[in-house]
């Protein structure tokens, strides 16, 4: 019996010490995911929806105060959970870049251009979302 523990035991450092070296992604392909930005100076609090399908394209929309769809996303996740989307106004011809990576600690939205509205242009925001990934089902789906 403790033969048998101990190679359990074994076992388990041998697969922790393997997975310590892998980087697990914090987004999850097909899950949708809904992001809070609070509000800082003339950007108002905005509702982030997306999902990212199996080549990694970003699709979604923006939401603004009382949940208006005011942009739809489009993009794409790099293989480091770093981000390049468009945000293109639904009432006109405004759009915005929107950069940033998913982090397990920070995650950081910078945007560029005023399809979220003017006050938004050159915001970079700061998120602590590894819990929210952890409870949405982020946190896994990577490779080592």
């Amino acid at each position: 019996m403790r033969t048998r523990q101990a190679g359990a035991w074994v076992m388990l450092a041998l697969a922790a010490s393997l997975l310590a070296g892998c980087k697990l992604e914090q987004i999850l392909i097909g899950q949708w995911y809904t992001l809070y930005t609070p509000p800082a100076g003339a950007c108002p609090a905005l509702t982030w929806q997306f999902a990212v399908n199996p080549q990694r394209a970003v699709i979604g929309f923006l939401a603004g105060e009382q949940q208006q769809r005011i942009a739809t996303l489009s993009g794409v996740l790099n293989p480091d959970d770093s981000f390049q989307i468009t945000a293109t106004s639904v009432t006109g011809p405004a759009t915005a870049e929107v950069t940033g990576q998913f982090g397990a600690q920070i995650s950081t939205i910078s945007i560029h251009g005023d399809a979220a509205g003017a006050g938004c242009e050159g915001r970079t925001f700061a998120l602590r979302l590894g819990g929210y990934f952890a409870r949405a089902g982020g946190g896994g789906g990577g490779g080592g």
